[in-house]
């Protein structure tokens, strides 16, 4: 039901794919790798993550919160990774049945 062999590959394409269409910010990818490998990334490792200083970092990690890419059970709780409708058919394209 879930193919995950491939998820890292599905969700790089899909996240460089948005960031050209200007959807995502630059160095969302990193960070989504990290929240899914390491569970949970810290607000405070998003710098080192993505190479950009805390205020850009702190960017990607709003509009990554915003767009439901990344979830948090508060401003200053770890960031897990959320499965957004926009992402699930890409990230996960056998889950639901052909219409």
């Amino acid at each position: 039901l879930l193919d995950t062999g491939d998820l890292l590959l599905r969700m790089r394409v899909h996240s460089e794919e948005e960031v050209r269409a200007g959807r995502l910010p630059k160095g969302s990818f990193p960070l989504l790798r990290e929240a899914l490998l390491a569970g949970e990334v810290g607000r405070g490792q998003a710098a080192s993550i993505t190479g950009y200083g805390e205020r850009m970092a702190r960017n990607v990690v709003a509009d990554l919160l915003k767009k439901g890419y990344l979830h948090s059970a508060g401003p200053r709780a770890a960031l897990t990774l959320a499965f957004p409708l926009e992402a699930v058919e890409r990230w996960f394209p056998r889950l639901y049945p052909p219409l």
